[in-house]
């Protein structure tokens, strides 16, 4: 009786592991396949990931969040904290894709509405990331993994800060480089190398 619950816990083990895999390689792989696909084609450069649900690779857009926030609402986490802010992050997540962010030309109300709608959910999405990165960090970790965390963690938070700061820099700056999408996509990566490296370990972050 041992041998197929020994099997069985392995099964649950491995899907478990690819669960945290899968949502690294979304952040990972997003940024690169929204601009590889958007310059095949469109010749447009949205100044934002958010910016690409205005160009034939929506559906990517959407589609992705919405796995990601699916998956993130799923994982089951070592305690109330961890599900509480996974929880958080994945219907953010699904916010973002459901509210899109405001268009470069002229709105209706409802559009500036959802916009305001996307910045809040946003915002909380990568707060969220970022607080998973460092929990991460806790217990028992080989010190690279404590570090790889750390940086993550801590990288996601100096994006959003940034991207807020970017506000208030000169038009010609914004016009000449994306920065935002900058900061946006590496705040998105470090979120998903978080995770794949989760991806790697059984152990209990706490």
């Amino acid at each position: 009786m041992l041998r197929p619950r020994n099997t069985q816990t392995n099964e649950l083990v491995i899907s478990y592991l690819l669960l945290r895999k899968t949502v690294g390689w979304i952040g990972m792989l997003l940024p690169f396949v929204l601009i590889i696909g958007n310059v095949a084609m469109s010749t447009s450069r949205p100044d934002s990931m958010s910016g690409y649900y205005y160009t034939p690779m929506r559906n990517v857009f959407v589609g992705a969040l919405c796995a990601l926030g699916v998956f993130l609402i799923a994982y089951d986490g070592y305690d109330n904290w961890d599900r509480w802010i996974t929880n958080i992050a994945g219907l953010c997540a699904i916010g973002v894709a459901f509210c899109p962010t405001k268009p470069s030309g002229p709105m209706s109300a409802t559009q500036n509405v959802l916009g305001d709608c996307h910045v809040f959910f946003a915002a909380s999405t990568f707060t969220a990331l970022g607080l998973m990165a460092l929990r991460f960090a806790q217990g028992r970790q080989t010190r690279l993994e404590i570090t790889a965390y750390r940086v993550c963690g801590y990288l996601i938070f100096a994006c959003v800060v940034l991207a807020a700061a970017s506000n208030f820099l000169p038009t010609a700056v914004n016009a000449n480089w994306p920065v935002l999408f900058i900061l946006e996509a590496t705040a998105v990566v470090a979120f998903g190398i978080s995770w794949f490296v989760k991806g790697t370990t059984m152990l209990p972050a706490r």
